[in-house]
């Protein structure tokens, strides 16, 4: 026969356990009451945003120039209707000539005819310091201590060579005058050109006579 003891006894002890469960189940009740936070009380505070101050800069406006209209040009006026074209045609040319827009072209000039002023104009072969080469001053010039200046007008041919020559400035009587006229006759000369053609031209050659 089995003995059963009280304190073993699972529905004796019944009792026992939920007075014990109904203790814990309580005080984790009240730990976990107490242990979450209370987000009632508390309000957050937000700060306002405020932006940076901006700084502002003057700038001044710009001034723009005027526009200036072109001037029209003015327009030929011509009837619709012409009766006598050679007539039209006419007043319309004298009516040009009176604005000069065309240029007459320069006069066809004889060729046997010496050029004053040409496009090309001629110069010594090796330059204008070549016909000091060809001056020799005269004995009585020396003797006599005499200087100056002799223009000598020389007529150039097509070919280069000296047709003519002549004084314009001079010193007469002291020989100057014969030997400046002597160089400028043995310079060789490229011709002058008009028109892309070579011309006979008058020159005027300046000669100084100098003591050393």
């Amino acid at each position: 026969m089995l003995t059963q003891y009280p304190w073993v006894s699972v529905k004796n002890q019944e009792r026992k356990h939920i007075e014990i469960g109904a203790m814990v189940t309580l005080l984790v009740a009240i730990i976990s009451f107490y242990s979450i936070p209370d987000f009632g009380d508390k309000v957050i505070m937000e700060k306002a945003y405020v932006p940076p101050p901006v700084e502002m800069i003057n700038i001044p406006a710009t001034l723009q120039p005027p526009e200036v209209a072109e001037p029209l040009r003015p327009g030929i006026i011509v009837e619709s209707e012409i009766e006598d074209v050679d007539v039209a045609m006419e007043e319309i040319f004298v009516g040009l000539d009176q604005y000069k827009y065309f240029k007459e072209a320069p006069p066809h000039q004889d060729p046997t005819v010496p050029f004053e002023k040409v496009e090309v104009k001629p110069f010594p072969v090796g330059g204008w310091g070549a016909i000091g080469k060809y001056v020799v001053y005269p004995p009585i010039a020396i003797e006599a201590r005499q200087e100056g200046k002799v223009i000598v007008k020389a007529l150039i041919g097509k070919d280069g060579i000296i047709k003519e020559v002549k004084i314009l400035e001079g010193l007469p009587g002291t020989g100057l005058d014969e030997a400046a006229m002597a160089a400028v006759l043995q310079t060789p000369f490229e011709p002058a050109y008009q028109r892309d053609k070579p011309v006979l031209v008058w020159v005027e050659i300046p000669i100084d006579f100098k003591l050393r």
